[in-house]
């Protein structure tokens, strides 16, 4: 009966601690622990100190051969110091023989290793560098391949890649890495902008409390990498805040949607139709970000209300270009009238127009378009371009649209192709030019 509850005992054991093997790992003779980097002995007795929280010095004798653990490395004005346990610090001279664990080794601790640097040395990358494997939105990303050194290769966002070296592994603190959502997050403290996930890296301007950021979604460190909104293509944009310094966005109640537009959330897109419901999240500048089936997009402020809108315009009549019209400029050429609805340009360039009982047609330049009748929000609108067909729909209409130069029309529709077209004129912007002028 004991035999039977001993190996009860050990399977339990093992179901509660399932990783226990990884802290039995042997090294050089000797058993080492998650977050040690190397061992330390010392050739004749010496006395090592520490400093207390009150100031005081405390020492300890430590005897010749005797093994100590080391569990971080200060490198800075050209000395390196040994962390020991309980505090003490030891400066590296003839009398101490380090021994560093390989990279590979230390990192087998972790599930997922993130590397930082931690050389205080002048030398190619900052203190606090953070080794990014993969693409990470749009900054400076490392190939790793990690042996008793990190190897790496880096990528630069606009200068490219370019072969790198060997970081010696006492020169690289590893930190588990969580996997973290991408939503947005507010300063509940003053902070400062970091470079890196740990206190002494490079640093940038400073945030003040209530700034809001979003996640990129990886924590390591106690650092959580985050955004600040509005700041793509701008200096610094990706920074790191302490996890205990944020908080999440919650909702700030309902809003609609104005006309129909695109939603953009993390790497998706999502068609979002007049009187769609969402959360209103915050906004900046001219974007706001909301909430709408449990995920996050921005989308122009002005396509937000707090009151339900008006129904969406119907176009019956007068959508194609007016009989008035004699001149059309944009930019890839002038078009001129020459005969009822139909203009040309130099190198062949044309525009025909022509409306059945169920459809508006235009083409310009060969690309030519259906739209069904009546043209309302999610009418349906047909593309067709060297011979290929592609099926869209009327995403907005716009009761006033201003952009320049070619200045203000009433009804304007937006297509799902991202084109926009204004009743009276034809086409006034998107992927097949600009009108510029009109006369």
């Amino acid at each position: 009966m004991k035999k039977y509850v001993i190996t009860l005992l050990i399977v339990v054991a093992f179901l509660i601690n399932p990783s226990s093997s990884k802290a039995d790992v042997q090294w050089d003779g000797a058993q080492i622990v998650k977050g040690q980097t190397g061992k330390m002995t010392f050739k004749k007795d010496v006395k090592v100190y520490k400093q207390n929280a009150n100031g005081t010095y405390s020492s300890m004798m430590v005897k010749r051969n005797s093994y100590f653990r080391v569990y971080n490395i200060e490198k800075y004005n050209n000395k390196t110091f040994y962390w020991m346990s309980s505090g003490y610090r030891v400066q590296a001279t003839d009398l101490v023989v380090f021994k560093k664990i390989p990279l590979n080794i230390r990192a087998s601790f972790y599930d997922n290793p993130g590397y930082i640097n931690i050389n205080g040395q002048p030398s190619a990358f900052d203190y606090g560098t953070h080794y990014l494997e993969g693409y990470v939105d749009g900054g400076p990303s490392y190939d790793i391949s990690i042996g008793e050194n990190l190897y790496y290769d880096r990528t630069h966002p606009t200068e490219g890649k370019f072969k790198g070296g060997y970081i010696d592994a006492t020169d690289i603190r590893i930190a588990e890495t969580i996997k973290r959502d991408k939503k947005l997050y507010k300063l509940t403290a003053n902070a400062q902008h970091l470079r890196g996930p740990m206190a002494g890296a490079g640093t940038g301007g400073k945030y003040s409390k209530g700034t809001v950021f979003q996640s990129l979604g990886l924590e390591i460190n106690g650092y959580l990498r985050v955004q600040l909104l509005g700041t793509w293509g701008e200096d610094f944009i990706f920074t790191y805040i302490p996890v205990k310094s944020l908080q999440p966005v919650q909702t700030q109640g309902k809003r609609y949607i104005r006309y129909g537009v695109v939603g953009e959330g993390n790497g998706k897109l999502r068609e979002l139709k007049r009187f769609d419901e969402v959360m209103f999240l915050t906004e900046k500048n001219t974007t706001a970000w909301i909430e709408i089936g449990g995920e996050m997009y921005r989308v122009p402020k002005k396509a937000l209300a707090t009151i339900k809108p008006n129904e969406s315009p119907i176009i019956t009549t007068s959508f194609l270009p007016n009989d008035t019209l004699q001149q059309l400029v944009y930019g890839n050429g002038v078009y001129k009238k020459t005969a009822n609805n139909r203009f040309e340009a130099q190198n062949e360039k044309f525009i025909n127009y022509h409306e059945t009982e169920q459809t508006f047609n235009y083409e310009k330049d060969d690309i030519k378009y259906i739209f069904e009748k009546p043209v309302t929000e999610g009418s349906k609108v047909t593309r067709m371009e060297y011979g290929m067909k592609e099926e869209g729909f009327v995403r907005a209409i716009h009761f006033t649209f201003t952009k320049p130069p070619y200045g203000t029309f009433n009804n304007v529709v937006e297509t799902s192709f991202g084109e926009l077209f204004a009743p009276g004129y034809g086409y006034i912007d998107g992927r097949n030019n600009i009108l510029m002028s009109y006369e």
